[in-house]
C-alpha cells in the first residue's frame, strides 16, 4: 500500500538569493546581462529610440560606485514573469533564453539583496503620469511594485524605459580591470576598460546601429565625463581562406546565418592615449586575445577559443589567428545554447559540436607563425624545415635531432644539437637563442663541436644564432677561433641572426 506525503519545497528568499548570485566572474559580466534586457527590448519591440546609458558614480568615503542602467525601451510589461526565477514567459528575443539573467544579475551586483532598485515605465504608465518602482529585497511572497503617481521619473531619457540601480562594492568594481597588467585600481582608469569591455562584448550591436552605449562617470571630486562607447574591432593585416563572407548554415535545428571572418590580425600597437575604440585589453595579437571568437547577433559569447576546436594545447605561435564568427537568428531554438550567465557557450549542446565542425571545414588544422615564438626550439624547427624544402642535396641530412658525446656508451652524456646539417659543404651545427647570446652559447657551441669530435666526426662550421650577438660574444668567439679542437683542426665559428637565415621575429 502506497501513501503520499506533500514536500514544501518553497525556497526562503534570502537563500535564494545567495544561492543564484556569484554566477559572474566580474562586473562586466554583471553589466552586459542588464544591457542585454535592453537590448533585447530593443529588438523585440522595434523601438526607434535606442539608447543605454550607463553611469558610474564613485563615492568619496569609501570609494564604492553606485551603478545605473537606463534604457529608452518600451519598460517592462509583464513585472510578474520578469521577476519570476526561471520563467521566460516576458522573453522579447533571443537574449532572454533562460529567465534567470535579471534575477543572476541583481543578486551578484547585490549579494545582501539591500540596495538595488528599478523603475519602469510603459506607453501605459506614460498616459496615466506614473511609473512603477521595484527595489531590495527580492521576496518570493509579499513582493510588489510601488506605483508612482505624478512624481518625476528619476532618469535622464524622456519617454519609456527602464531603470537599474545598485550599489557596488569597491572591490567588485575593481574586477572589470583583474588581470591586466600594471595592476589598474584608478576609479576612472577601470571606467575605461569597462567602456572597452563593453565596446568589444557588442561590437555588431553598436556597429549595425541597434543601441546606442554611452557611459556617464563621475568621480568622488565630482568631476564629470562622458564617453560615448565605440565597437571594438580587430585590425586585420591579412585574410586566410576562406576569408571574409557570410554563409547559411543548419546547425541542427533552423537555419541561422554565418558571419565570418579567417584571418591574421596585426601586432598591438603602442597606445599611450585611450579612445573608445581603442583596443587594449583585446585583439593584442596575444595567448589570451587569439583564437575563435563566436558571436550571436552581434553579442560575444565566447573567445580565444582553440583546444575547443581543433585539440591540443595553444601555443604563443598561433597568437596571429583570428577567426569571428556571428550567428544571426531571431530563432533561438536554432542556435547554439549559451549558459545561464551568458557568459559562454554550452559545451555537448549539439548544435556547438557542429559549429566546431563548419569552422573546421572551413580551418582544417591552423598553421603555426614560429616567427611569434618565445622560444628558439620553434624556431630551430622552422629552420630545419626551410633548410629541408630548399636544400637541392639529395643525400643532405638536416634534423634537430642530433645527439653528440654518444661513444662514452652512457645515454646520461648525450647532448642534443640544436640543429645539425651535412651536406656536400660540409657539416654545420648551431646554436642558438631568440633574443640575445651570451658568452655561455659560445662554449655551448663549442660543446657540441668537441662531442661530434668525439664521436669521430669532423665538424667544418659551428654557427650562433640570435636575434642579435653584443660585441663581448663577437670578441669571444674570435679568440675560440685561434684555438684548436682535438683533432689540431680549429674552431670555425660564426655570430648570425635570424634575419639571415630568413626568419623575421616579431617584436
Amino acid at each position: 500500500m502506497e501513501t503520499s506525503m506533500a514536500i514544501n519545497n518553497r525556497p526562503h528568499a534570502d537563500e535564494l538569493w545567495a544561492g543564484i548570485g556569484g554566477h559572474f566572474d566580474s562586473l562586466c559580466q554583471i553589466v552586459n546581462e542588464f544591457i542585454d534586457n535592453s537590448i533585447s527590448n530593443f529588438s523585440g519591440n522595434n523601438t526607434m529610440t535606442r539608447n543605454i546609458i550607463i553611469s558610474l558614480v564613485e563615492t568619496a568615503q569609501n570609494g564604492d560606485v553606485t551603478i545605473t542602467i537606463e534604457d529608452s525601451g518600451t519598460g517592462i510589461r509583464k513585472l510578474n514573469e520578469a521577476f519570476t526565477l526561471g520563467s521566460c514567459a516576458a522573453s522579447e528575443s533571443p537574449l532572454n533564453e533562460h529567465g534567470f539573467g535579471l534575477k543572476h544579475a541583481l543578486a551578484s551586483a547585490n549579494p545582501k539583496n539591500d540596495s538595488w532598485v528599478i523603475y519602469t515605465r510603459t506607453q501605459e504608465d506614460m498616459d496615466a503620469e506614473q511609473y512603477k518602482k521595484i527595489e531590495a529585497p527580492y521576496k518570493i511572497e509579499d513582493f510588489s511594485a510601488k506605483i508612482c503617481k505624478n512624481e518625476k521619473w528619476p532618469g535622464k531619457l524622456n519617454g519609456t524605459g527602464t531603470i537599474i540601480r545598485f550599489v557596488c562594492k569597491r572591490e567588485m568594481y575593481k574586477t572589470i580591470a583583474r588581470g591586466m597588467r600594471g595592476g589598474i585600481t584608478n576609479f576612472r582608469s577601470i571606467a575605461d576598460v569597462l567602456c572597452e569591455d563593453i565596446g568589444f562584448v557588442y561590437s555588431g550591436v553598436i556597429e549595425e546601429n541597434k543601441a546606442g552605449i554611452t557611459l556617464d562617470i563621475v568621480d568622488a571630486n565630482g568631476d564629470h565625463i562622458n564617453r560615448s562607447v565605440g565597437a571594438v574591432k580587430p585590425d586585420w593585416e591579412d585574410y586566410i581562406k576562406p576569408g571574409s563572407g557570410s554563409q547559411e548554415v543548419d546547425l541542427g535545428n533552423g537555419k541561422v546565418i554565418i558571419e565570418y571572418q579567417f584571418g591574421k590580425i596585426n601586432k598591438k600597437q603602442d597606445r599611450k592615449e585611450f579612445d573608445n575604440t581603442t583596443a587594449r585589453k583585446y585583439y593584442q595579437k596575444s595567448m589570451s586575445t587569439s583564437g575563435v571568437e563566436i558571436r550571436i547577433n552581434g553579442r560575444v559569447l565566447c573567445y580565444n577559443l582553440f583546444k575547443e576546436i581543433w585539440g591540443g594545447e595553444k601555443h604563443n605561435s598561433f597568437n596571429y589567428l583570428l577567426v569571428t564568427v556571428n550567428l544571426k537568428s531571431k530563432d533561438k531554438e536554432a542556435l547554439p545554447k549559451t549558459r545561464t550567465s551568458k557568459n559562454g557557450l554550452r559545451e555537448g549542446d549539439e548544435k556547438l559540436d557542429n559549429l566546431y565542425q563548419w569552422i573546421r571545414s572551413n580551418l582544417n588544422e591552423p598553421q603555426k607563425d614560429v616567427t611569434l615564438s618565445d622560444h628558439e626550439t620553434d624556431l630551430f624547427e622552422e629552420l630545419c624545415k626551410r633548410m629541408n624544402q630548399y636544400d637541392p642535396d639529395p643525400g643532405k641530412i638536416i634534423k634537430t635531432e642530433m645527439e653528440v658525446f654518444i661513444s662514452t656508451g652512457n645515454p646520461k652524456d648525450r647532448v642534443r644539437l640544436d640543429l645539425y646539417c651535412k651536406n656536400s659543404y660540409g657539416i654545420t651545427i648551431y646554436e642558438g637563442k631568440k633574443d640575445i647570446t651570451t658568452s655561455k652559447d659560445v662554449y655551448q657551441l663549442r660543446m657540441y663541436w668537441d662531442g661530434l669530435v668525439y664521436d669521430g666526426i669532423k665538424p667544418g662550421k659551428g654557427i650562433l644564432l640570435a636575434a642579435s650577438h653584443p660585441n663581448s660574444v663577437k670578441e669571444l668567439i674570435s679568440i675560440v677561433n685561434t684555438m684548436c679542437d682535438t683533432n689540431g683542426n680549429n674552431y670555425n665559428f660564426e655570430a648570425k641572426t635570424w634575419e639571415d637565415v630568413g626568419i623575421v621575429i616579431q617584436k
